[in-house]
């Protein structure tokens, strides 16, 4: 990215959080052949979505405040292998793993949650999909608080039900440290008071789940 478009990309991002702070609307005609994707959680990486895209995303960000939800870390995936077990070290125990977590977003009236908006092509929301399996992907077009749109729509992910951790058998169930530090490094990058907003905006998960990679070992299965 050249110098110009930084500093646009940059300007853009600034004015649009400073709208949401103002609570102005401002109106976004979307590109033909393009469609709004909100990132909560990984995909607020630009690292991480452009691995998505595999190439480097030059198009506008915009920092937004999605309406209607509470942020947490209730998605869940089964850890299955065919050939191996895994477990982590806690103290002087070694605990199976059976689910690891992520970010998810959860309806709740009156919240919001302060998130990051990009565009893609048709044909990059299939690759987009694929990655977010166990999600449904959902219309929030209007639950946008600084923008309307013309011309387009603007999608999030959401966990499905059979994906919706309820904190059962919290013992074999971990937070990935790396996935963590990636979306927090990622709100660091942004600002202060976008990582601070982040917080408040996020149900708190459970520092004692939380397994970095080198605490993780691998059983082959008998």
């Amino acid at each position: 990215m050249n110098l110009t478009k930084s500093y646009i990309l940059t300007l853009l991002i600034t004015l649009f959080f400073n709208c949401s702070e103002n609570k102005e609307t401002t109106i976004i005609t979307v590109e033909e052949g393009k469609i709004g994707m909100i990132g909560y959680g990984s995909l607020m990486s630009k690292k991480s979505m452009e691995h998505t895209l595999k190439r480097k995303y030059e198009d506008s960000i915009y920092l937004v405040h999605l309406q209607g939800y509470k942020r947490a870390w209730n998605y869940y995936t089964p850890i299955n292998s065919p050939s191996k077990e895994f477990f982590y070290l806690h103290e002087s125990d070694t605990i199976p793993i059976h689910n690891s977590l992520s970010l998810n977003i959860m309806d709740s009236e009156n919240e919001k949650i302060n998130c990051v908006l990009f565009f893609i092509t048709p044909e990059e929301l299939v690759e987009f999909d694929k990655r977010e399996l166990g999600y449904k992907r959902i219309d929030v077009t209007d639950k946008i608080e600084e923008l309307q749109f013309e011309g387009g729509s603007v999608y999030a992910y959401k966990a499905e039900p059979e994906h919706t951790y309820y904190y059962h058998q919290e013992n074999n169930t971990v937070l990935p440290k790396r996935y963590l530090e990636l979306v927090t490094n990622a709100c660091d990058s942004i600002g202060k008071s976008f990582r601070d907003e982040f917080e408040s905006s996020t149900k708190p998960y459970n520092k004692e789940t939380v397994v970095s990679k080198s605490n993780i070992i691998s059983k082959t299965k008998k």
